[in-house]
């Protein structure tokens, strides 16, 4: 009878083993949630400050939430406090182009730090490197296409087929929309532009940074959270899903001049992808890898560089490769840009209309000053005295010199025209026959990818 149960104890303790074994595999380790070193931190001032010493504080909001692997550790939103660490005065040469233009102040470089990312749970302590400042950041989407030409199982051009697009479409909209920080951070309106546009033009002026200027912040020490078991992996079979979007961040620096085509580049997904199961089909941190299809530099006559690439391959595992074909959708750029993306992902900078608004005030004011209006002899000597035009020697002067233009331009006629035919060389110059501008995405910017149909899309 001993040995009878000695048996039975043993093989009830060999199920058990079993069984613990099986279960212990069946549950994956837990994965460490930290957010490297490196990764930058999407901050934007959400009101106006005017810099007046090293030390000062600043306060911002988080505009992308920071996963890791897959799951937020960061929401979008959350308030980022620092404060101006050092004051960098300008070069020799910005002083003395400063002192010609008429400021006497000129811009010095205002260095920021955020140390402290305050959350529900309790206020978090960060290190941070300012890597890129953007003027008036929004983000810049392509337009919707009007007929999705996407093959599928319900036909391209199906009624059935382009609803249930264009109801994924309006679904992914309200999501980006819904947690869009942007839109929620009250940016200065045309007219408190244009009176701080004004402002800087005086010869002592205060400097300010703008309510809604962004900023790439990179994380010069990793953040821990602790640890979590991750989410059920999906089958390397499972893609995701077609005309999905990505959320990315690159990895090159994109110039309309240097990137020419065929130039190799590299982005990283921020933010995890799942099937339809909520199985995690790309962490955060999945590279992709595609290349430049088009690249046109900027030329004279104000003619804008234009820029498009694709992304061809998604590195699920280290092994093998995948194909996927994604192409800009979304863009953070300065609205200062006027950035322009086509429907195929290709971009551009549009030249805004009022640019001509300034050259044509600088010669309706050049013509003015050299029409010499001529008054009567005041003493009698024969001699007829050139008189000048107020009006218009105080635009010339103010479009040369700023606002001490216009006094210095009331001195003299001589002075006045000289001051008139520098304002407009320069508006000329600079809004009509000079060189247009360059694409430029710096690395680290953040972008939309939309995925085409094909081998890399779930079916």
């Amino acid at each position: 009878m001993r040995a009878i149960r000695a048996i039975g104890v043993c093989a009830t303790m060999f199920v058990i083993g079993r069984t613990t074994e099986a279960a212990a595999q069946a549950v994956p380790a837990p994965v460490a949630l930290t957010v490297a070193s490196g990764r930058p931190l999407d901050v934007v001032l959400d009101e106006r400050v005017v810099i007046k010493r090293v030390g000062q504080p600043v306060t911002g909001r988080v505009i992308q939430p920071l996963y890791a692997y897959d799951r937020m550790v960061v929401p979008s939103g959350t308030v980022a406090k620092g404060h101006v660490a050092s004051l960098i005065g300008p070069s020799r040469r910005t002083r003395i182009r400063a002192w010609l233009s008429g400021d006497f102040t000129p811009t010095r470089q205002v260095v920021l730090q955020f140390d402290t990312l305050v959350m529900d749970s309790g206020d978090v302590p960060i290190q941070t490197l300012i890597k890129t400042e953007i003027p008036h950041v929004r983000r810049t989407a392509a337009p919707p296409a009007a007929d999705d030409q996407t093959a599928d199982t319900k036909g391209p051009h199906s009624l059935e087929g382009n609803a249930e697009r264009r109801a994924k479409a309006a679904i992914a909209d309200a999501k980006q929309r819904g947690r869009d920080v942007l839109d929620e951070i009250s940016r200065p309106g045309r007219m408190a532009r244009l009176k701080d546009a004004l402002v800087q033009r005086l010869p002592y002026h205060p400097q300010i940074i703008t309510a809604g200027t962004g900023y790439h912040a990179e994380l010069v020490a990793p953040l821990a959270f602790g640890t979590a078991v991750p989410i059920e992996a999906a089958p390397p079979s499972v893609n995701p899903a077609r005309s999905s979007r990505l959320s990315a961040r690159l990895l090159t620096d994109l110039d309309s001049s240097t990137t020419p085509r065929g130039t190799p580049i590299t982005a990283a997904v921020t933010e995890p992808v799942f099937s339809a199961d909520h199985q995690l089909i790309l962490p955060e941190g999945t590279l992709l890898d595609g290349e430049v299809t088009f690249a046109k530099p900027a030329r004279r006559l104000h003619r804008n560089g234009q820029l498009r690439f694709l992304f061809e391959t998604v590195h699920r595992n280290a092994a093998e490769p995948a194909p996927l074909l994604a192409s800009l959708q979304a863009v953070e750029t300065s609205d200062d840009a006027h950035l322009a993306i086509d429907d195929e992902g290709g971009t551009s900078l549009k030249n805004p209309k009022t640019r001509f608004i300034a050259p044509a005030l600088a010669v309706l004011a050049l013509r003015g000053n050299l029409d010499r209006h001529e008054h009567p002899d005041p003493d009698g000597d024969g001699h007829m005295v050139g008189g000048n035009n107020p009006g218009a020697a105080g635009a010339g002067g103010f479009l040369g010199l700023g606002v001490l233009g216009i006094g210095l331009s009331q001195i003299s006629r001589p002075m006045g025209l000289a001051l008139s035919v520098v304002g407009a060389v320069r508006t000329l110059y600079t809004n009509v026959l000079g060189k247009g501008r360059e694409v430029q995405f710096p690395a680290d910017t953040m972008i939309q990818l939309q995925l085409a149909p094909g081998p890399g899309a779930e079916r």
